[in-house]
């Protein structure tokens, strides 16, 4: 099965919407079935102002082939649009929600509108960067080696799998801490660095033994440090990754609308594509709740 089949868009009349357009045009190599077209105002300084529903349908025209277009509706939100990008996601049981931002990623805090509707979002969300073009043959999958981990390696391999690129590739890349106590081990430092590195590969190894490849090879990488983001970011710049996948909930059940913590400090960190994997419908119970006031 294709990994999105029902893709939403999100564009804001903003340079970023370019790089968000094309990003949807070739997410139709992935076996897209259907594509909503949601445009927002904005109030940015380089806004072009908001668009009627005849424009924004131009738009996706000229930007999607004619097959896509053809499998497109486009509306125009009006109020919060944040509520109303929610509300869309729900009701139009959307897979996966593409939006842009800008760069330098720094701009990007953790009260802006892009977290808060990837925290509360029912479904997966790309988010991409102004200037960056789609590949999909590099991919870095970031995880812990958990059961949610599980679900993120997948959707990873399922889109090297269903690249229209040469030979795709997944780095597993997983990151441990090396605790500033290894004195009281009776170890040094470089001794205490090995055994962290050799844990972190034995419990990525185990993970990766229990995923389904389906022929995509998967290189594991375990990087050691105490900023998790910064280390996923700087090899994903360093081995030129044209995607980053990561996982998108919190520790416990009840963090369900709120981020990882490593998943919220990569949207200030990647300037690569984000892709954060969230279990479908996992805030529905939230959006009820919402939508209810």
């Amino acid at each position: 099965m294709a990994p999105f089949q029902r893709v939403g868009i999100l564009i804001r009349n903003t340079p970023p919407d370019e790089g968000v357009l094309v990003f949807a045009a070739h997410l139709a190599h992935l076996g897209v079935e259907e594509y909503v077209c949601m445009h927002a105002p904005c109030d940015d300084d380089d806004s072009q102002g908001l668009l009627d529903t005849k424009e924004v349908e131009a738009v996706v025209r000229a930007a999607l082939a004619s097959e896509a277009y053809q499998n497109t509706t486009c509306q125009v939100l009006q109020g919060d649009h944040i509520r109303e990008v929610l509300r869309v996601a729900r009701d139009q049981d959307l897979d996966l929600v593409i939006m842009g931002r800008r760069l330098p990623s720094s701009q990007i805090g953790m009260g802006s509108k892009i977290v808060r509707i990837i925290r509360k979002s029912p479904c997966s969300v790309l988010v991409v960067p102004e200037l960056c073009r789609p590949h999909f043959g590099r991919i870095l999958v970031a995880v812990d080696c958990s059961d949610y981990s599980k679900r993120v390696m997948e959707t990873g391999i399922a889109i090297a799998k269903a690249s229209p690129e040469a030979s795709p590739q997944v780095l597993a890349v997983t990151v441990r801490h090396v605790t500033s106590r290894y004195d009281l081990a009776g170890v040094s430092f470089k001794e205490s660095v090995e055994a962290q590195r050799g844990y972190g590969r034995k419990d990525l190894d185990a993970f990766l033994a229990n995923i389904d490849v389906q022929g995509i090879p998967i290189e594991p990488l375990v990087l050691l440090s105490d900023a998790p983001a910064l280390a996923i970011s700087h090899a994903a710049m360093a081995r030129k990754m044209d995607i980053v996948v990561a996982g998108g909930r919190g520790a416990t059940a009840t963090t369900a609308t709120l981020l990882g913590s490593t998943s919220e400090e990569l949207l200030m960190t990647c300037a690569a594509p984000l892709l954060i994997v969230k279990k479908k419908g996992e805030t529905l119970r939230f959006l009820e709740a919402l939508f209810s006031t």
